[in-house]
C-alpha cells in the first residue's frame, strides 16, 4: 500500500520512489527468460516500436509508463524507452555466460579498516 507524502502529492519523485524503481529496473532485467517467453518474442516484433524489446522489457517499460509516464514528456519517454532496450541488450549479454554454481567471483571485496592494519 503506497504511502502518499507531500512530495508525491506535488508531482516530484522522492528518492525512496526513485531507488524503489531503480531496484524494480534492476530485478526486472534479471529475471530469467523463460521458454513460453522466447518462444512468443517474435509476435512482439510485430509493432514497429516494440521490435526491439523482449516481452519483460516491454513490461519493465508499461511499469515505468504507468507509474511515472504523467510527468514525463514525449523525449523523456522516449530516453526510458532507449535506457530500458540498453539494459535489456546488457542483461541478455549476461545471461548468455555461462556459469556453475560452484563458480566464484573474480573479486572479493575486502572492507579497509584505518583501525586494523
Amino acid at each position: 500500500m503506497p504511502r502518499h507524502t507531500r512530495a508525491n502529492s506535488e508531482g516530484k519523485l522522492s528518492r525512496r520512489d526513485f531507488a524503489r524503481a531503480a531496484a524494480l529496473a534492476a530485478a526486472t532485467a534479471a529475471l530469467p527468460q523463460t521458454d513460453s517467453v522466447q518462444a512468443s518474442a517474435p509476435t512482439q516484433a510485430a509493432g514497429p516500436q516494440s521490435s526491439r524489446l523482449s516481452p519483460a522489457g516491454e513490461a519493465q517499460l508499461q511499469a515505468i509508463l504507468a507509474r511515472y509516464g504523467k510527468r514525463l514528456s514525449d523525449d523523456q519517454k522516449t530516453e526510458v524507452k532507449r535506457l530500458v532496450t540498453q539494459a535489456q541488450k546488457t542483461s541478455d549479454t549476461l545471461r548468455s555466460l555461462p556459469l556453475d554454481n560452484s563458480d566464484e567471483p573474480a573479486m572479493t571485496f575486502h572492507i579497509y579498516r584505518s583501525d586494523r592494519r
